[in-house]
């Protein structure tokens, strides 16, 4: 008799703590319980671009004062540490149009010391170059002299690979940069273009130059045959050519 009292008292606490442990269990009414067992993904943002940061601090200077509007001038900043750099590195690089109506431009960031020299041409042709190197750089006085290689692969939507598909298109850079008053006189040179007709005919890599020797480029402009030459120990004579139309 006593066995069965305690057996019922026993089931009875079973049964209630069984109902208690749903109740408290159970979410409100009009409330959804939440899924803990969903992995939280995180997003990513993506850096802006050069183009970005250049369109937004362009358009800063024209429209802001940094005095009045000093909230809107700082809303930027970020940017403008992103941007400051970014101007302290050396790079080749194309930049894109902002309307339809502007062109494709191959821009040059030259550093020396804590100044930044950039210098924009038009070239559609020489597009997101490959591979950009400073092949010598002297300061003679306050002019620094700078040589530069740019290659790249061709790129053009209208060949579609038919002709100049895997071709390149390489040129050399002169510079004269005065560091003092941060001006400079740029010249180009194409060596190689399947769309100009100009085959580099150089013997050894331009990018293996010693520095220390006289750097001779060959290359083929139609029925020309062209040397260039440069030399390390007066820089101050730029690109000298063998070719009167060259000079």
């Amino acid at each position: 008799m006593i066995s069965r009292i305690l057996s019922t008292i026993i089931v009875s606490m079973l049964f209630l703590n069984i109902s208690n442990a749903q109740v408290k269990g159970k979410a409100p009414k009009g409330k959804a319980k939440a899924d803990t067992t969903k992995a939280v993904v995180s997003q990513t943002v993506a850096p802006p671009s050069d183009e970005e940061i250049e369109s937004k601090l362009y358009l800063e200077s024209l429209s802001l004062n940094p005095t009045k509007d000093k909230a809107a001038w700082t809303k930027n900043d970020s940017l403008r540490k992103i941007y400051k750099a970014k101007r302290m590195k050396f790079y080749v690089k194309s930049k894109k149009p902002f309307k339809p109506t502007d062109h494709m431009q191959l821009c040059y960031n030259l550093i020396y010391k804590d100044t930044n020299l950039k210098f924009c041409v038009n070239d559609s042709i020489c597009k997101d170059p490959e591979v950009t190197k400073i092949l010598f750089e002297q300061v003679k006085g306050d002019t620094n002299y700078v040589l530069v290689y740019v290659d790249a692969f061709t790129k053009s939507k209208t060949d579609k690979g038919a002709v100049c598909g895997s071709g390149h298109e390489t040129k050399l850079t002169m510079v004269r940069w005065n560091v003092k008053t941060n001006r400079a006189l740029w010249k180009n040179k194409t060596i190689n273009s399947c769309y100009k007709t100009i085959t580099n005919m150089t013997k050894t890599p331009i990018v293996d130059w010693d520095k220390t020797s006289p750097l001779i480029i060959s290359y083929n402009k139609g029925p020309k045959f062209i040397d260039i030459t440069f030399d390390p120990a007066a820089p101050e004579k730029g690109l000298q050519s063998n070719n009167d139309n060259e000079k």
